[in-house]
């Protein structure tokens, strides 16, 4: 297996549902209640919202719920059915395979911990599961919108070019701590990272970053380089698609590296980095949304 696995603590922050078909933090138990979203059959049957992507067996939507303050708060709704699993991944699931194991549960989990390395994240909200013969069949996640978040890409493109090496070296810092722990994210392209404005700065450099997306992150036991290859192909991929030139992706990964020049061992990550963004240019996507739009 390829992966280190583990649960994460149910703590007194979340409210057990539904006969544990559903979690839900503490903060939001009234939100879903008034919402009609306290149920695990109710949220996965919610027919309203707007899609936000679809495809066979997943579909996420945006919806907005009454908070007891009154204010209207953005949240957004993944949803897996069987049909996400193909009959290889659904025999991998039924083997206890860590990567094929549910993603719903591996983003609740991944949220807390990723935040716990000190990175902003998407406020999760509520999960759950419901199992046939032991697997997992269906399930759904919440998250908290985050208010006023532009993808990474779309927030590099609008920068004049001055400012473009230090937003990506603010990137490269993250994917350090990301990958310095010991975590991956698997699905690393900038527009995962979200560009949030500050409340107590405004400008672009006070800007919060927010890893989003994180249903495939893991802890893995084994080829690790391949994976931090993995994360940091999709990052050049898209930052170059975006406008970024070589002196600016040098820099930023040189804060990545943590030198101040390129080390011989930094040279064989870059190319291994440049091979998988040349086979990233001839990729054809099946359900990458993300991936489409930077063709």
């Amino acid at each position: 297996m390829s992966e280190c696995t583990g649960s994460t603590a149910t703590s007194s922050q979340f409210v057990s549902l539904d006969e544990g078909r559903l979690i839900v933090a503490a903060p939001f138990l009234a939100t879903l209640k008034s919402a009609g979203l306290d149920s695990f059959e109710r949220v996965m049957a919610f027919t309203g919202g707007e899609t936000k992507r679809d495809f066979p067996g997943r579909r996420t939507v945006r919806l907005e719920a009454r908070e007891a303050n009154g204010v209207t708060r953005g949240f957004y709704l993944k949803r897996y059915q069987p049909g996400y699993l193909s009959a290889g991944r659904r025999w991998l699931r039924r083997l206890g395979w860590p990567s094929a194991q549910d993603e719903a549960m591996r983003e609740w989990n991944g949220l807390q911990r990723i935040s716990a390395l000190g990175l902003r994240i998407p406020v999760p909200v509520a999960f759950g599961q419901q199992r046939s013969g032991g697997v997992v069949s269906h399930s759904f996640l919440i998250t908290a919108e985050v208010a006023g978040g532009l993808e990474g890409d779309r927030h590099l493109r609008s920068l004049p070019r001055k400012e473009r090496g230090p937003f990506l070296k603010r990137v490269a810092a993250l994917t350090r701590t990301l990958h310095g722990s010991g975590w991956v994210h698997k699905d690393l392209y900038l527009s995962h990272v979200l560009v949030a404005p500050s409340a107590t700065d405004p400008g672009a450099a006070g800007a919060q970053l927010v890893l989003i997306d994180l249903q495939r992150v893991m802890k893995p036991c084994c080829w690790l380089e391949r994976w931090r290859v993995k994360d940091l192909s999709a990052l050049a991929y898209s930052a170059l698609k975006s406008g970024a030139g070589p002196r600016e992706l040098l820099a930023a990964f040189l804060v990545y590296q943590g030198t101040p020049r390129l080390e011989p061992e930094g040279r064989r990550l870059v190319r291994q980095v440049l091979k998988r963004v040349a086979w990233l240019k001839t990729r054809t996507p099946r359900h990458d949304k993300d991936f489409e739009q930077l063709k």
